[in-house]
């Protein structure tokens, strides 16, 4: 057992590091900016520089607004039979892009919340994996070992940026950084735990 327990130890530690490592440089070295950002329509630039959800949301309708008013101001100086392509195409592509940024976020902050839920539920597997390895229950113990640190791995597992990315998406990033370096720590923690108990074990 303790060459399996040795194996599983490795190929945790050889997931997590590599993977904070990249956590680390997708959040502050990775290069973000293009020599066609001067290019963008400006409404992008707003996206980036959005600090809420809300602020978003408050450039979404007023983007909704210019657009309404570009398509009743088509109809009203061309008639019914202006080409809606060619009359308020910027407006409604402004309104896309902002649609497209207010998805991501949400689902960034789903994420998160899923990355803290799943993360605690693996920690408690782990304190129960510990107790049972304790109690000489080794199987049962070691399973519910492997199963929490399979969930913290999963869950702290490498984002993909977007579009250019977010400030919820850089929140996403800090979470994922903080994470994986706990499960790194608890990971020791526990192998340094498991070791002494076999020592014990074999002395008695």
């Amino acid at each position: 057992m303790e060459a399996l327990q040795k194996t599983l130890f490795i190929i945790a530690l050889l997931t997590l590091l590599p993977q904070t490592v990249r956590h680390l440089y997708v959040r502050w070295i990775e290069p973000t900016v293009s020599v066609l950002d001067k290019y963008e329509p400006p409404v992008k630039e707003g996206i980036k520089k959005a600090g809420s959800l809300d602020e978003l949301v408050k450039q979404y309708d007023e983007a909704r607004k210019k657009a309404d008013e570009a398509r009743k101001k088509a109809s009203e100086t061309e008639g019914r039979d202006a080409d809606p392509m060619t009359s308020y195409r910027p407006a409604d592509s402004e309104t896309e892009i902002l649609k497209t940024a207010i998805q991501e976020w949400e689902t960034s902050a789903k994420v998160i919340f899923e990355l803290r839920f799943f993360w605690v539920c693996g920690l408690v597997l782990l304190i129960l994996g510990l107790l049972c390895y304790q109690q000489q229950y080794l199987w049962s113990g070691l399973t519910l070992i492997t199963t929490g640190l399979s969930e913290m791995i999963w869950w702290t597992s490498p984002s993909f940026r977007w579009g250019g990315g977010s400030r919820e998406f850089d929140k996403l990033l800090t979470n994922k950084i903080a994470f994986s370096l706990a499960s790194i720590i608890l990971l020791l923690i526990m192998g340094h735990l498991v070791e002494r108990m076999n020592s014990l074990r074999v002395k008695i």
